[in-house]
């Protein structure tokens, strides 16, 4: 298989390992490093470990698989996650609701959370589930229209210090980070008994949990071809 597009790669940050998984579909691990992390590590130290683990291991996959990795998916350990639960009601007054009036809802709620989060950056969005017309579901149909919509929504929230200090190591080696995933939270919401962190995210990845809301990334300019050229060779 082994196209640019299906590859995806994970960063996991434990408080007391590191690893670095790329996968070639759900089940197809075809990469995969690890450390671990000593308990009584300075976080200068610790800092400075992260950068060398993935700097040296990066090349590594970029060798492997032929290609650069552009993009990648972190799973934090971190205490300083939030997870911010909110309801929302929503009544047609006459007119029917739709799929169209969900994304609106969607807009304006994430917009408030950023609003008086202005510290935070939003890394998931999860609909819990909806209530139409009093009835409770998990999931929608693309064309429902309904008189009433209630919902249940998660938003988990990252500090912007946090998320700066990762996006900063990551960039030196001219990537961008994809999506965060809260280690706790996906413990907590999707992970399987027989799965590590990594297999759960790139389960998400891959299969896409309907009811997780897609937050559209600012792509930055892309780094020059000699860049990455000398990059790679070095």
């Amino acid at each position: 298989m082994n196209s640019s597009l299906h590859l995806k790669t994970f960063f996991c940050i434990g408080v007391d390992k590191l690893s670095l998984c790329v996968f070639d579909g759900i089940k197809d691990k075809i990469f995969e490093k690890k450390i671990s992390i000593n308990k009584n590590i300075e976080k200068k130290e610790l800092d400075e470990l992260y950068e060398e683990f993935l700097g040296a291991n990066i090349l590594k996959v970029e060798k492997k698989i032929h290609k650069f990795v552009n993009e990648i998916n972190l799973i934090i350990d971190d205490s300083n996650f939030l997870l911010i639960q909110a309801s929302i009601k929503k009544d047609g007054r006459g007119d029917k609701i739709s799929k169209t009036d969900l994304n609106h809802i969607l807009f304006d709620l994430k917009q408030q959370i950023k609003g008086n989060n202005p510290d935070k950056t939003i890394t998931y969005i999860k609909i819990n589930n909806f209530m139409l017309d009093k009835k409770m579901l998990l999931t929608l149909e693309d064309n429902f229209e309904c008189d009433e919509l209630c919902l249940n929504i998660d938003f988990v929230c990252l500090p912007n210090h946090i998320k700066k200090k990762y996006a900063d190591i990551i960039k030196k080696y001219q990537i961008r980070i994809d999506q965060i995933f809260a280690a706790d939270y996906l413990v907590k919401n999707y992970k399987k008994d027989d799965e590590d962190l990594a297999q759960t995210a790139a389960r998400l990845k891959y299969e896409n949990d309907e009811n997780a809301v897609h937050i559209i990334k600012k792509i930055s300019e892309k780094p020059g071809f000699f860049e990455r050229f000398f990059r790679f060779f070095n």
